[in-house]
């Protein structure tokens, strides 16, 4: 059911992300192709006219703009003198310009020409400023004359019919919000495609670590875990490796579903009954490993005895009676005791419980290390690590901690114990 839904749900989200990658390419192309036709009629000699014109009227603001914060004290006089400089710089441009304009339009060429030899008449005055402010007033006054002649021209201008300026105007607005409509309409876009991807990117996180039958931690999460939280020292944690008795039956008699069903429902028991300090993963087909830190040595006996207690418990699912055992081994870390060394002393503590007569735990203690291959005769399909020794004892120091693929195989059993 978990897996048919998220079938359910993926093809959703990557048709709103394939969606919103193609609206956005559509709207780039369409935004692209009318900015284009725009600047095409922008870029003729009288447009061009039309922007230094109002470019002059902008630069004239800006320099009055730090004029006043130079008397205030708020900006240096190195900040004003640029803002003139770039101010004189258009006026030779705007005059070519208009030298170059028709002789049907309204030709502006002698009021820049004023402008221009009125702007060096006052560029001594200007200057003066640097030493003293005391005639800043004057400066100012001189500068607004000669942008309210430009604000004349256009008003005259602008009132005659056919002249085109209102016309230029427009377009320079309506370019203006476009670019500024294209660029909102890809951030939107953009943050979308980032949502989902990041959403995604947080599911795969999750699902790489959780079973997906039972919705517990599966091995992946375990060996990460061992790996580096426990890689030199497991003291004060007890390890659970629990393997079920009987779960094979169930399939054969009753079909995957109920086994399935019965797997969901003890795995919610077990974790039930954890502490909430404690945390449980399936190793794969019907074997569990729990991670049990404690404080009081009796407390990881109990709930292996808790565990073996609710899987003894008989339920009636999808109409069926299943019934299953566990054997449970038990193993206590020490300092020097690696987290993949404790798993594998667990693992063969709860060989020793299911060769005891199973429906049991066992605790680990070095003995068992002799009997160690005889307890893993049960199939190829657990070898042993390439560094295991049959001679070694739980007080031994241990490599490195590093969970290799021998490892995996050797704890994860693709096919359920009988």
């Amino acid at each position: 059911m978990m897996r048919s839904k998220q079938l359910k749900i993926m093809p959703a989200k990557r048709v709103i992300l394939v969606g919103c990658i193609a609206l956005m390419a559509v709207g780039v192309v369409l935004t692209t192709h009318k900015i284009t036709s725009l600047s095409d009629r922008l870029t003729s000699s009288q447009s061009k006219l039309v922007w230094y014109m109002l470019s002059l009227s902008k630069e004239y603001d800006a320099l009055m703009t730090l004029l006043a914060r130079y008397q205030g004290g708020k900006s240096s006089f190195d900040n004003v003198a640029v803002q003139h400089e770039i101010l004189w710089s258009r006026f030779p441009v705007a005059i070519n310009m208009a030298r170059e304009q028709t002789a049907s339009q309204p030709n502006p060429r002698m009021l820049l020409n004023a402008i221009y030899r009125d702007l060096q008449a006052s560029e001594a005055s200007f200057y003066a400023l640097r030493f003293s402010t005391h005639n800043i007033g004057d400066v100012m006054a001189r500068y607004r004359q000669q942008r309210q002649q430009l604000e004349d021209y256009f008003a005259q201008t602008l009132s005659l019919p056919g002249n085109g300026y209102r016309e230029h105007t427009r377009l320079l607005n309506q370019l203006g919000q476009l670019t500024t409509m294209m660029t909102l309409g890809m951030m939107a876009v953009g943050a979308t495609v980032l949502l989902l991807i990041a959403h995604d990117a947080k599911r795969y996180y999750k699902l790489a670590r959780e079973d997906q039958l039972t919705g517990l931690n599966n091995r992946h999460w375990l060996f990460d875990a061992l790996n580096h939280r426990f890689a030199t020292s497991t003291e004060g944690v007890a390890i659970l490796v629990i393997d079920l008795d009987g779960f094979k039956a169930i399939n054969d008699t009753h079909g995957h579903d109920v086994g399935d069903v019965f797997l969901r429902t003890l795995a919610k028991r077990f974790a039930d009954e954890l502490p909430s300090h404690a945390v449980i993963a399936r190793l794969g087909g019907d074997e569990f490993a729990a991670i049990i830190p404690y404080q009081e040595a009796n407390m990881p006996g109990e709930i292996a005895t808790t565990l073996v207690n609710i899987a003894q418990r008989q339920s009636v699912l999808l109409g069926h009676r299943c019934k299953v055992s566990a054997s449970i081994g038990l193993a206590f870390g020490q300092n020097n005791i690696s987290g993949e060394r404790l798993l594998r002393y667990a693992d063969t503590a709860m060989y020793a419980a299911k060769h005891g007569g199973k429906n049991q735990y066992r605790v680990y203690h070095d003995a068992m290390q002799a009997s160690d291959h005889r307890l893993h005769s049960r199939g190829a399909r657990r070898p042993a690590l390439e560094s295991d020794d049959s001679n070694e004892t739980q007080t031994d120091q241990g490599d490195a901690f590093k969970v290799s693929l021998a490892t995996i195989r050797q704890i994860s059993k693709p096919n359920a114990r009988e």
